[in-house]
């Protein structure tokens, strides 16, 4: 009696943990919608519908933010180009640094960004990141030291929480896997409890 009791408890404690270990659904930000961008901006960051809804930075002078929804999201990629809006001429193209940062302000991941080949709005760099326990993306202003480019980039298409193939080691267990089988335990042990009613 004592075991059947037991089961009744863990069979859907199993079930919910299985789905609490679920990961994270892979989101593409288009920023197409101001009302819903699913980010919060920083700096001279600015919405635009100018081509298509997409983000810019506003001031060269100054650096900007784009804060994550999470302070734990994971950022797989974003795009970037030179103009600020679609048919927009100007400015002097060059370089920016752009780096995520965590929840601390600790520099996770950085690169320089070299957006001289991507003035036309139909021609977009696409930026790896990759990194985990992303709080923030932070735009260095391209027209201050070292740069001192005169432009307003933009950015759209922000790719957050897009699962990444694990690593083929013998330890290794997708967390999918790990949700399956303890999905798999759970109704196991509902099925045992049915039989032994």
């Amino acid at each position: 009696m004592k075991t059947s009791s037991r089961l009744k408890i863990l069979a859907p404690a199993t079930f919910a943990w299985g789905l609490f270990l679920a990961p994270a659904q892979a989101v593409t930000l288009d920023f197409n919608d101001i009302n819903n961008l699913g980010v919060t901006l920083g700096g001279g960051m600015t919405w635009s519908s100018r081509g298509g809804g997409h983000l810019y930075n506003e001031y060269y002078h100054n650096d900007d933010q784009i804060f994550l929804p999470e302070p734990s999201t994971y950022v797989n990629s974003f795009q970037m180009n030179a103009s600020p809006w679609k048919g927009y001429r100007g400015g002097q193209i060059g370089l920016i640094d752009v780096d995520a940062r965590d929840a601390n302000g600790v520099i996770l991941w950085s690169q320089t960004l070299d957006l001289r080949p991507y003035t036309n709005w139909s021609n977009w760099l696409t930026v790896e990141v990759n990194v985990p326990n992303v709080a923030q993306l932070y735009f260095h202003a391209p027209g201050t030291d070292p740069h001192f480019h005169g432009f307003w980039p933009s950015i759209d298409n922000l790719v957050i929480n897009q699962p990444v193939a694990a690593a083929a080691t013998p330890e290794a267990v997708p967390e999918g896997g790990m949700t399956l089988g303890m999905f798999g335990m759970g109704l196991a042990g509902l099925v045992w409890l049915r039989r032994h009613k």
